[in-house]
């Protein structure tokens, strides 16, 4: 019986606990959170939750207590720290991230091709990922077409975009694009066969008809031989 009762204690105190916690946390005074930054477009998350990009629209409201900030941007570092909320009060923070890489996006007339940044394999199409800072050689490749090829420069923190339109190679200068077949000659197409096939059933028949119909050449010649031949 007693083992039963603590059972029971134990199922109702892990049941209480949780919304003792959570009454808990909604009694904290709150606070707001004014974020300024010179970097537009970065993702900003409070405790792993996406709150907005910057610039904010407005102050986010916040309980008490320590928080954390991540901010990331393609072509930037990034940003991740612990910050304290007072209730009741605003808690303003600077933050600009740095830029490192450029981001190249890459499209293609033909989907799927390869694309290979100063002679190295990076994806293929479409394709967006960071490029160093710097002059860069880019080179679209798929089978069947000629390369597309074209230098940049690439700039931290600065999108730029390619359009690769790729044009055919000729028929027969690659596996990719093989010369048509030949057309069939006069004997190697289907229906002389079943002609000569219907020409040869019709001219067994013509010589079979006349064999099989055709009148003892004895009888015709030589009746008397037929008739001593016939009798006992």
């Amino acid at each position: 019986m007693t083992h039963r009762v603590l059972v029971v204690f134990l199922l109702m105190l892990g049941l209480l606990l949780p919304s003792a916690e959570a009454a808990r946390r909604k009694a904290r005074p709150k606070g707001t959170l004014v974020l300024r930054s010179m970097t537009d477009g970065a993702s900003v998350q409070v405790d792993g939750q996406e709150v907005g990009v910057t610039p904010l629209p407005e102050p986010v409201s916040l309980p008490a207590g320590k928080h954390t900030l991540k901010m990331t941007k393609r072509g930037y570092t990034e940003y991740l720290d612990v910050f304290t909320i007072q209730g009741g009060k605003a808690t303003e923070l600077d933050i600009d991230l740095l830029p490192f890489a450029g981001v190249l996006i890459v499209t293609s007339t033909e989907q799927g091709a390869r694309v290979f940044v100063d002679g190295k394999f990076e994806g293929v199409t479409p394709f967006e990922k960071e490029v160093l800072a710097g002059k860069r050689q880019v080179r679209v490749s798929k089978g069947g077409y000629y390369d597309f090829i074209a230098t940049y420069k690439s700039i931290a923190g600065k999108t730029k975009r390619l359009s690769a339109k790729l044009a055919m190679l000729p028929i027969g200068s690659t596996p990719y694009r093989p010369k048509p077949l030949p057309p069939p000659k006069w004997y190697e197409k289907w229906y002389v066969w079943v002609g000569a096939a219907g020409g040869a059933v019709a001219i067994a028949l013509a010589i079979a008809i006349p064999v099989a119909t055709r009148k003892d050449p004895i009888e015709d010649f030589a009746p008397e031989k037929r008739k001593q031949i016939g009798s006992p």
